[in-house]
């Protein structure tokens, strides 16, 4: 599995692109007023100091993992701040996440796989008026996050401890969402199952976000056949996650830009 990651990397470097290779207005407009775009020093102070916490804890928890397991433990107890080192989102992520969620003026997020809370912080950091729902099916790491965002006062943060499918067949059939984040258990069926069901939960201006699509060859191949999808018009591979956006006014398109560092 490494060498996929190692082989994908490299065959990404070589096909990607900046915004000089972009030729949609809307991906151009994306791609320099958010992506590469600068997030203010306070903003970023805020991010840092929640968290640090998680980054820093003793704490250990009895993981229950439904999805395809750790690339980084061997066993189910792992402290948390190995599961928020290995597992959580990492910094250059939680700061593109913050952008896009300004960028477009998110108000109802989505994120699937909550873990210890790392990327429920980027969504709801510097951004009360986005109502964060996060599900994840694990008791201990649902408990301790639900616990987290109390401490520190995120109350527009709400926690789902339960299996994503059930979550999604309860929704009512006229909720959607702004943003969705998928984020766990990354198998190729699955994470094609979940985006089938989630279609019926967005609207026309909604992204949806899907976190390791270089995880596996099955990862890559639902990611492939998503971006094939009728209803997607443009797909942008950024390596580490895919987005794709669903606006109808939009020519189908896919994109492979550089955003690494």
């Amino acid at each position: 599995m490494l060498w996929f990651r190692i082989k994908t990397f490299f065959q990404f470097l070589l096909k990607s692109t900046n915004e000089h290779g972009v030729h949609s207005p809307f991906v151009y407009a994306f791609v320099t007023r958010c992506l590469y775009s600068r997030t203010s020093q306070d903003a970023l102070k805020l991010l840092r100091s929640l968290r640090k916490p998680a980054l820093q804890s003793q704490q250990s928890l009895q993981m229950l993992d439904r999805g395809e397991g750790s690339q980084h433990f061997k066993t189910s107890r792992r402290p948390v701040s190995k599961i928020a080192k290995n597992a959580g989102m990492g910094w250059h992520q939680s700061k593109l996440m913050q952008k896009i969620v300004d960028y477009f003026n998110i108000n109802l997020s989505l994120e699937l796989g909550t873990s210890v809370g790392l990327g429920s912080l980027a969504l709801a950091a510097n951004q009360p008026n986005n109502k964060v729902e996060t599900v994840d099916a694990c008791p201990n790491t649902s408990n301790f996050a639900k616990h987290y965002f109390e401490n520190h006062n995120l109350k527009h943060i709400q926690v789902h401890t339960t299996e994503f499918q059930s979550f999604l067949s309860q929704l009512p059939k006229d909720k959607t969402y702004d943003l969705v984040y998928l984020d766990g258990h990354h198998q190729k069926n699955a994470t094609l199952q979940y985006f089938s069901t989630l279609k019926n939960h967005i609207h026309d201006n909604s992204l949806i976000i899907l976190d390791d699509i270089y995880w596996s060859k099955g990862m890559q191949e639902a990611w492939q056949t998503i971006c094939r999808d009728d209803k997607v018009k443009v797909s942008i591979d950024l390596y580490f996650w895919g987005i794709v956006f669903f606006k109808p006014e939009l020519s189908k398109q896919d994109f492979k830009i550089r955003c690494l560092f």
